[in-house]
């Protein structure tokens, strides 16, 4: 008998390794402080550069991903650059960090729409949730054992964020904001220290946990016992933290997501602006009424902050080197420049959403980051970042196809005639 040829065997198709080396990526932005931090402590001193090094690997790695895959990308990260090299020319000199800072969500958001999905949101948010929650605790628990590994204090000293006179004052050496020692505001019980866990300072835990709270509450969406129970651990980091801020934003999601559908393009494209004029109106108004660090004086604050620009601080056409950190919108103006901001907004608030899911976290994200920006510019921190336009990219995601290694171990379809079996 004449053997049968065999069927030639198809050539295995490697799985995509990409989307897991994002998520990695992703990993490495919420923990790579608190591993240098770590370093500085106990095995040699880590400095600015090493921390600008990561952050450029953290950021290069994932724009490598993209190259040959999207080329919208690097059309507006052209311009951009170009944009910032103008302002450069015009101020005599040139800052990495305002460029770095708009850069970061159009690169994650690229990636994110390119590599990632829902579910690998869904597993980043709950490893990191569950990371920042045990350390949180460890630190709470055992504070001076924490402090002894991680030298906080320190750590900000070595990389020229605080002082070394004002850091020899201090004897919890957590940075300034680790104890609130006017008393905190969820469970007093729990005493003046703000848990920082991974991120080293309270601020980005509150900001970490409005990003998780409301994906997990979008995702949850309609199924209301399994949506409180998976948001417990979060609501724990808000109150270790005493991230007042933070939790209020993550309640405000709810109303986002309920009231989506009345929310337009508009309306989301002209918000921030519409807040600019008002704080500057207050601080006109009330231009040397002394502030305080409740949400009213902080507004305060910022009003003040923008009564003091002139219009070529607002563009960013001249350098001003005032400290701005307490007011996002200040820091934005004179750093980026109004017109720099204001088209990177407009393309985030008219870019085409997949559907519903996508919009109602993007009308979330409009709110956090609106808000955000009149306390503080810890919006534009890689910590937490990377996180928010990963998941803002992965709702706008296209659905994967199925794996190819799912395909080939498939029963494969024979060209032999089946036999026909008595019904």
């Amino acid at each position: 008998m004449r053997a049968r040829a065999a069927a030639p065997l198809q050539p295995a198709s490697a799985p995509d390794w990409r989307p897991r080396i994002l998520s990695a990526v992703i990993l490495g932005a919420i923990l790579f402080n608190f591993a240098l931090c770590f370093v500085n402590t106990n095995i040699f001193r880590t400095g600015a550069g090493i921390v600008i090094g990561c952050e450029i690997a953290l950021i290069g790695v994932t724009l490598a991903l993209l190259v040959g895959r999207n080329f919208d990308i690097f059309v507006i990260l052209g311009v951009y650059v170009a944009y910032t090299l103008f302002l450069a020319a015009l101020q005599g000199s040139f800052d990495p960090k305002p460029a770095r800072d708009l850069m970061i969500p159009v690169i994650f958001y690229f990636a994110a729409r390119e590599l990632g999905s829902r579910e690998d949101g869904d597993r980043l948010v709950w490893a990191s949730v569950w990371i920042v929650l045990a350390v949180g605790l460890f630190e709470y628990g055992f504070l001076k054992q924490f402090v002894r590994l991680f030298d906080i204090l320190g750590y900000y000293v070595s990389r020229g964020t605080v002082q070394a006179a004002a850091a020899e004052m201090s004897g919890d050496r957590l940075f300034a904001s680790g104890m609130r020692y006017e008393g905190r505001t969820l469970l007093p019980m729990l005493g003046e220290h703000r848990v920082s866990s991974v991120f080293l300072e309270p601020v980005s835990v509150g900001n970490f946990g409005a990003i998780c709270f409301s994906w997990i509450v979008l995702r949850e969406w309609g199924r209301p016992l399994r949506m409180i129970v998976r948001l417990l651990p979060v609501v724990a980091i808000f109150v270790f933290a005493d991230a007042r801020f933070g939790l209020s934003i993550s309640l405000l999601s709810i109303l986002a997501f309920a009231f989506s559908r009345l929310t337009g393009r508009v309306l989301v494209a002209i918000a921030p602006f519409t807040l600019i004029i008002v704080l500057a109106w207050i601080g006109y108004t009330w231009p040397d009424v002394a502030w305080d660090n409740t949400l009213r004086g902080r507004i305060l604050l910022g009003g003040q902050f923008l009564s003091k620009l002139d219009w070529s601080d607002v563009f960013a056409l001249v350098p001003n080197f005032s400290f701005t950190a307490d007011s996002g919108y200040a820091y934005t103006l004179v750093k980026i420049g109004l017109a720099g901001f204001a088209g990177m907004w407009i393309l985030f608030a008219l870019a085409p959403a997949r559907d519903e899911t996508s919009w109602r976290y993007r009308v979330f994200v409009a709110i956090y980051v609106t808000l955000l920006l009149v306390i503080s510019n810890s919006i534009y921190s890689i910590k937490t970042a990377a996180l928010l336009w990963y998941l803002v990219g992965a709702l706008d995601a296209k659905k994967r196809a199925p794996s190819l290694a799912l395909a080939h171990s498939a029963p494969r379809a024979t060209l032999r005639r089946q036999r026909l079996r008595p019904a």
